[in-house]
């Protein structure tokens, strides 16, 4: 679902053009979509899914790097939230590294700032240690 809104636009517009400044300029627009829906009086999700998506769209090393760490992070730290916070504060970095196109890495750092920004709530809670953990019932069964 919220993954698939970031993939697709961004995929579409490898079909139309080899542009960093398109690509960079869809996946904000699908991204600036899912945490601000006009049909839902601007009050959207948190962002995490719909980056991932962009991010594959835009090179399959970007998308799966980040997904790493977020796992890595998730299996170690037991806090969803942090480890998206985690692997969207390298997410820059890592479009740097794959794809150094300043549209590319501009965009991801404004997307993580954002991120971070709809996670506010969740850094607090970690900080007054109260950020729920991921249970065993979240994960997939077995």
């Amino acid at each position: 679902g919220d993954m698939l809104k970031g993939l697709l636009p961004v995929l579409a517009a490898h079909l139309l053009t080899d542009s960093p400044l398109t690509f960079a300029l869809t996946a904000m627009a699908a991204f600036l979509g899912h945490l601000y829906p006009i049909f839902f009086g601007f009050q959207g999700g948190k962002g995490v899914a719909t980056a991932l998506g962009t991010q594959f769209g835009l090179a399959w090393q970007i998308g799966g790097s980040v997904a790493l760490i977020w796992l890595f992070m998730a299996k170690v730290m037991k806090i969803s939230s942090l480890a998206a916070l985690v692997s969207m504060a390298l997410a820059p970095m890592i479009v740097w590294w794959f794809w150094p196109a300043p549209e590319l890495i501009s965009m991801q750092v404004m997307m993580s700032l954002l991120l971070f920004w709809r996670h506010r709530s969740n850094i607090q809670n970690m900080l007054a240690g109260s950020e729920e953990p991921i249970s065993k019932e979240q994960g997939p069964k077995t």
